[in-house]
């Protein structure tokens, strides 16, 4: 995980599901767990990648209990301390992929607040990532109608004015995913 060859460190965090699924949770959280949550703030595009999509089956294999009480308030943490804007979204990306095993409600507890902080965020980027993250969220999670209307929805209006046209453009697909 610490190698200087970036190369290396892909391979090692797309090896370290089985490792997980082989040695257990215990093993996981006490050996693997920070090295693999470091690898989503590597310097290189495609560890960071790597990471986002090996995560499905460290959360498949742990299960929901354990990605909302242990693993999720890590994630949520890591976008708040998170200074670059390439951690923002990484985290963002992230969230997509642990919300699989979660509920509706869970998925409105946890993920859609930081969404919805996402969607005032001062990088253009960071707020269009959030718009169709929340479409993708709304596609494949039944989050229900008072949340759309009351929470996910006011966000996504402010975000049609945005100044930047990208940001717009996946605000207004957004809201038409909402109907």
């Amino acid at each position: 995980m610490m190698d200087n060859h970036w190369r290396i460190r892909q391979r090692v965090v797309e090896q370290t599901p089985k490792l997980a699924k082989l040695f257990g949770v215990e093993m996981f959280q006490s050996k693997l767990e920070a090295f693999y949550l470091s690898s989503f703030r590597d310097s290189v595009h495609s560890v960071r990648e790597a990471a986002i999509q090996h995560l499905k089956e460290i959360v498949d294999t742990f299960g929901s209990q354990w990605t909302v009480e242990h693993l999720l308030p890590k994630l949520v943490e890591q976008y708040s301390q998170s200074a670059g804007y390439a951690n923002r979204l990484t985290t963002l990306h992230v969230l997509l992929q642990v919300s699989g095993v979660m509920t509706p409600d869970q998925c409105m507890q946890f993920i859609i607040p930081v969404l919805i902080k996402a969607t005032k965020d001062g990088v253009p980027n960071v707020r269009f990532a959030a718009c169709r993250n929340i479409m993708w969220m709304m596609e494949n999670h039944n989050l229900g109608t008072v949340a759309l209307n009351t929470v996910i929805k006011p966000a996504l209006m402010e975000l049609e004015q945005d100044s930047d046209i990208d940001v717009q453009y996946y605000a207004q697909r957004a809201i038409a995913a909402c109907r």
